[in-house]
């Protein structure tokens, strides 16, 4: 009797310890989050005069030692521009045109190598929406886009262009092939 309440007891963690490790396996790929933005709703609220768009950059063409994360190109701020939200009022339209379409997730995960990161902050919210460019992978040049790693799409660099200086902006269209 003893004998036999053990091996149901076996049998029953060996199932137990089984089905843990089959729902453990792969939790990210079977529940990973797919990226969402709605433009109207983020800065639907927001005053123009407390929205802000920060642009840290580099030129991609500048060898480094190592793949730059964000920290690395904001604390080398050596290139970095400020829109107002007056500045930017008159582009904004170009923001509210990304949409969820745009947000196509890579299947393949890369190492970043910031070269550009932007910005779009609210004194009352904090950030609103970020870019980070560039991941590299089989699939081509990807992007982060709210901690999102995605495939590149124009979208995100038409939103920026109009507040590089003109040689990063050629620089820009000729790296990126628009």
């Amino acid at each position: 009797m003893n004998a036999r309440k053990l091996v149901v007891i076996e049998i029953f963690i060996l199932l137990l310890v089984t089905s843990t490790i089959l729902t453990s396996c792969g939790g990210d790929n079977m529940h990973s989050k797919k990226p969402s933005i709605n433009f109207f709703e983020l800065i639907g609220n927001e005053s123009i005069d407390d929205i802000c768009l920060t642009i840290y950059y580099i030129s991609p063409s500048v060898l480094t030692r190592f793949p730059w994360t964000v920290d690395n190109l904001i604390d080398s701020h050596k290139y970095k521009v400020v829109v107002d939200g007056n500045s930017l009022e008159e582009h904004l339209d170009l923001f509210k045109q990304i949409s969820n379409d745009d947000l196509v997730p890579v299947k393949k995960k890369s190492s970043l190598d910031a070269r550009i990161y932007y910005v779009l902050e609210s004194k009352k919210h904090g950030t609103l929406f970020d870019v980070v460019m560039w991941g590299g992978n089989d699939d081509g040049d990807s992007i982060y886009v709210n901690g999102f790693e995605v495939k590149g799409n124009d979208i995100f660099y038409d939103v920026i262009i109009p507040f590089l200086p003109d040689g990063l902006a050629q620089e820009l269209r000729e790296y990126a092939g628009f």
